[in-house]
């Protein structure tokens, strides 16, 4: 094991070398970093415009499927509620559109997620692009 690590003592690279090896690396990895917030950004605006888009949809569905008649049936006759919730509880949930929400809520998880790369990449940044002599 001693001769091993003395091989490895004895070989050093060049100031010159070892500088541009460090420059090379730290140019990709400012290249990789650039990506990746650009690419996260587009990735989170897409995924908040097409939350919007579904929010629209949802809104929509709300009043075309009855479900807004169901809820105001809720507040004006709560008693004759307590009685039949479970077929007033089963006429809701199948009012309800539940693909508008689904796509809606994976599209929020994904701006969250895509933020949150963004935010990270954006606090890594300071070790990517100072300068290395």
């Amino acid at each position: 094991m001693e001769i091993k690590s003395n091989i490895f003592n004895m070989i050093e690279p060049s100031d010159n070398l070892r500088s541009s090896i460090i420059n090379k690396i730290k140019i990709e990895e400012r290249k990789r970093t650039i990506f990746k917030i650009v690419f996260s950004s587009a990735v989170s605006l897409a995924s908040v415009s097409m939350a919007a888009v579904y929010i629209i949809n949802i809104v929509k569905d709300f009043y075309q499927s009855g479900l807004s008649e169901y809820v105001s049936l809720l507040f004006s006759d709560g008693v004759g509620m307590a009685s039949y919730w479970q077929s007033y509880v089963m006429s809701i949930v199948e009012s309800l559109p539940i693909v508008p929400i689904t796509i809606t809520v994976a599209s929020i998880g994904v701006f969250v997620w895509s933020v949150n790369t963004v935010l990270t990449s954006l606090k890594n940044t300071r070790s990517v692009f100072y300068k290395v002599n």
